[in-house]
């Protein structure tokens, strides 16, 4: 978890606007784009100003630029690849890799995002430049200034706003991947940006069909991810981030076929160099810089010199920006913060009512561990019925405050209440230095002996569950059997 909200310094008109585009992307109100005026009528040099606007902002969200100048250069020149046989070979596009754990790509006007989590995804050269070929996409067809005006903002509150306003995605997030659904594109510009990706890649003189199989990986662990995370089913296509990834990688695999009909195409994956490049690279969360969670349930932040334990039933869930929680019941929190000048109480019924469209007033004063607090709290109707929301603003030193959002079924309230508030009372200082802090997990990438299969190697990774299909998947295996002596694999140890 990286604290990054900044919400005092906005104005009320910016956390309308929030909600505004919260809701929006809930009822999916896409705006069309106009062929002559661009997206929203905005013209280029508007868009290349909000993607350097927002440019430190995605930045701070997403813990920056990894540090290996050597990783960021080979994924730099893989997007330069494919800029040069573009369209627009001139356009001045910057290729940023982020030390994010999150399996996440996006663009903004003038940007292109990958992150750490995805490039552990991925198994080939190819597959890398699919990826930023479809971000490529978006920048050329320019729909990223209609993403950004979209925006389904993960700061404060957005986890609770999704579900008031009845949101699938908005209740799913705190059980999947700890993905942050910052920006949305309608499925038919999804499609777009795959085919041009496909034929970026084409023209690159990669294999078009590494998309195809990326995307199938990705849907792959997907699946992994949200059998562990206790979700049963995946959200409707039209609620996701990205379509859905079943019918992407037919479209994008048919695509590729109609290309190599038409001529001869690559076969060229650069698996090799690929995996060169990425043997020992961080996986998952740095437990110092972002935090870990012990138990399922207590959360600790050596970095940030805090910790704090959710009730029992609650099971935490460490993401770029919050730590989010569910229980089985169906309460839900979200943790987060930021810096303001407002006291804790002010926080609750001015800024905090406001970005969730409930009134949290009057706000009553605490006192948590000797730190001045406040709490607010309200009833809310949604579809599934009255819920209770409650914010605690722990003003923490400075100007520095945490924040604790819960919302429970109206009717489980007052049984869940006690354990809100050891929960919120269990937020303390700690000593990094008697923390005893888990090891941090690398790709470490191995040749497969003569004897090797599957099963032996998915017992060597780290992974807490699910050896077995995690291995498969990451490497992008068809089964266990798919396994062939000398082959490089990914241990995540």
């Amino acid at each position: 978890m990286s604290i990054r909200v900044v919400w005092p310094r906005q104005s009320a008109a910016f956390w309308r606007q929030l909600r505004k585009a919260l809701v929006a992307t809930v009822a999916l109100s896409v705006a069309s784009c106009a062929s002559t005026g661009g997206p929203l009528g905005l013209s280029r040099e508007q868009e290349k100003a909000i993607g350097e606007q927002q440019h430190p902002a995605i930045l701070a969200e997403f813990g920056g630029e990894i540090e290996d100048a050597a990783l960021k250069a080979y994924v730099d020149g893989v997007a330069r690849r494919l800029i040069a046989v573009g369209d627009q070979p001139n356009e001045p596009i910057v290729v940023t890799t982020l030390d994010s754990p999150v399996v996440n790509a996006f663009a903004l006007p003038g940007h292109v995002y990958i992150t750490r989590g995805l490039l552990s995804l991925a198994n080939s050269e190819a597959e890398l430049a699919g990826v930023l070929g479809h971000e490529l996409g978006h920048v050329y067809a320019r729909h990223t200034a209609e993403r950004v005006s979209r925006s389904n903002m993960t700061g404060i509150g957005a986890v609770l706003v999704g579900i008031l306003t009845g949101s699938q995605e908005g209740m799913q997030l705190a059980g999947q991947l700890g993905q942050l659904y910052l920006l949305k594109y309608s499925r038919g510009q999804e499609y777009e940006s795959d085919l041009i990706g496909v034929r970026l890649l084409a023209k690159g003189n990669y294999d078009p069909t590494a998309q195809a199989d990326f995307l199938n990986t990705l849907g792959r662990w997907t699946d992994i991810e949200m059998k562990a995370a206790g979700v049963n089913s995946r959200p409707p296509e039209f609620l996701s981030t990205h379509p859905n990834s079943a019918d992407r990688v037919r479209r994008a695999a048919a695509e590729a076929n109609a290309i190599a009909q038409a001529g001869a195409v690559s076969s060229d994956r650069s698996r090799a160099k690929y995996m060169e490049m990425i043997d020992g690279l961080l996986y998952g969360d740095d437990p110092v810089k972002q935090g870990f969670i012990r138990n399922g349930s207590e959360f600790i932040h050596p970095g940030m010199k805090l910790a704090f334990n959710a009730p029992k039933d609650v099971k935490l869930t460490n993401t770029t920006s919050a730590v989010v929680g569910r229980s089985q019941s169906g309460a839900q929190m979200q943790f987060t913060g930021g810096a303001s000048q407002q006291t804790p109480a002010q926080i609750i019924e001015n800024d905090i009512s406001k970005s969730l469209g409930v009134s949290l007033a009057p706000a009553r004063n605490i006192t948590v561990n000797g730190r001045q607090g406040a709490v607010g709290a309200a009833r809310a109707n949604t579809q599934s019925g009255p819920v209770d929301v409650q914010a605690f603003v722990i003003r923490w030193e400075g100007t520095t405050n945490y924040i604790f959002l819960w919302l429970t079924p109206a009717n489980l309230t007052a049984s869940m209440q006690k354990g809100i508030n050891d929960s919120v009372a269990s937020l303390r200082a700690i000593d990094p230095s008697s923390v005893s802090i888990p090891p941090v997990q690398r790709i470490n990438v191995v040749s497969v002996g003569t004897r090797d299969t599957a099963a032996a190697l998915a017992a060597k990774t780290s992974f807490e569950n699910a050896k077995d299909d995690r291995f498969v998947v990451i490497n992008g295996l068809l089964g266990p059997t798919d396994l062939r002596a000398g082959q490089s694999v990914k241990l995540v140890q």
